[in-house]
């Protein structure tokens, strides 16, 4: 007999967060965006949330996993990592400034708080630094390789042009 239901998805119990980027060439793509999520620390309040793909650009290995905004000496290979939340206004408003429309955005940077080096929290939240030109061609190249990778062994094959049946016939 068949169940009518299926088993809970595994949860992932260590997940990358702002800290865990600071100082590295990151694209984020927006997979999902919420408005006005409460704050569980601040009862009362509510602030947009962004969930991301956060993939590591700079070839600098794997990110460190932190919890509470201290280090756990614990990390995750990458270069890609899904479902990081980012809700701090700052990176909000840099990463997804249409809301909800920027879902699939990408955005290079380098994920850093406003003071550079100290600790995020009030009055210094994450947000995203300009990519330099070097940086930018870090990028375009993982992306070339990234492409080459994931192509097909059909799809790097020469197109037939001899067979008349083929999409590719040049008669």
């Amino acid at each position: 007999m068949t169940d009518p239901w299926n088993a809970p998805a595994t949860i992932a119990s260590e997940f990358a967060s702002a800290d865990s980027f600071r100082g590295r060439l990151v694209l984020i793509r927006v997979t999902e965006f919420e408005e006005k999520v409460p704050n569980p620390l601040q009862p009362g309040k509510f602030a947009d949330r962004v969930t991301a793909t956060v993939s590591t650009v700079d070839g600098k290995g794997p990110v460190q996993i932190f919890s509470q905004k201290a280090s756990t000496g614990k990390y995750l290979n990458g270069p890609d990592h899904e479902g990081v939340w980012f809700s701090q206004d700052r990176i909000v408003r840099a990463i997804a400034p249409q809301g909800v429309s920027s879902m699939g955005r990408l955005t290079l940077g380098v994920i850093e708080t406003y003071k550079p080096g100290q600790p995020a929290g009030l009055g210094n939240p994450w947000g995203v630094v300009q990519p330099t030109e070097d940086q930018k061609q870090t990028a375009r190249d993982f992306l070339a390789g990234r492409t080459v990778a994931e192509a097909t062994p059909a799809q790097m094959t020469k197109p037939n042009t001899d067979d008349p049946f083929s999409p590719d016939f040049i008669g």
